[in-house]
């Protein structure tokens, strides 16, 4: 797992909205996602049905995607796995793709909390692809390419800043790609929620899993 600093949410990037109102239930919602029941499940269409699954199930199952490609997907596991390990097994792609097509008032992903403006597919699109862009002028190859010394370089860069490549966006604007240590934040958030907020993570890391009401189901990340 790359090591790294303490970051605070951005408050001033021209993404984000200022909607103070609806700020009390997000904190809610999403204290209740990562800390709450551990029987967390998305309703997935499946043939003529929907069922109901975890995140890491729908991953197991072959789910899908709805609103990313496959090339984004793979991007983003491959991402995000070196950034938090075990956020590919646990089904971030699938929990995050889903969410891109929830509405607004429900959705979990850690950008509403943050009041980004929806919809938020282009934030992940434009990310994604400004992220391929930087690592091909670096490295000359694929992100998929990368070794492990790689690319924990290059998340070490794209921590504090944009590296060579990653288009600069306007301040006032609202096109483009969000800037480099805003994605990392907002993509190791997620990625954490997913990945550790079950009871199995915490056993794996021998840290109590204290909550207020057990669970009724473990919600378990394959390994």
């Amino acid at each position: 797992m790359i090591r790294a600093p303490a970051l605070r949410p951005p408050t001033d990037h021209p993404l984000m909205k200022k909607n103070k109102q609806e700020e009390g239930s997000i904190k809610i919602n999403r204290r209740e996602f990562s800390l709450g029941s551990g029987a967390f499940t998305m309703a997935f269409l499946l043939g003529d049905g929907v069922i109901n699954l975890t995140p890491a199930e729908a991953k197991t199952r072959k789910i899908p995607f709805r609103s990313l490609d496959q090339k984004q997907v793979s991007t983003l596991d491959f991402l995000s796995d070196a950034i938090v390990p075990g956020a590919k097994s646990a089904g971030l792609s699938h929990f995050i793709d889903h969410q891109l097509s929830a509405a607004y008032e429900d959705n979990l992903l850690i950008l509403r909390y943050l009041r980004v403006n929806p919809p938020f597919k282009n934030f992940y699109a434009s990310a994604l692809k400004a992220f391929e862009r930087s690592v091909r002028l670096k490295y000359n190859k694929s992100p998929l390419d990368l070794s492990e010394a790689e690319i924990s370089e290059f998340i070490s860069i794209m921590m504090q800043n944009n590296p060579a490549g990653w288009p600069e966006t306007e301040q006032k604007s609202e096109q483009g790609p969000p800037p480099a240590p805003f994605f990392y934040f907002v993509l190791r958030s997620d990625a954490i929620d997913v990945t550790y907020g079950t009871m199995s993570s915490f056993d794996s890391m021998d840290i109590p899993y204290m909550a207020h009401i057990a669970p009724s189901h473990p919600w378990e990340a394959p390994s």
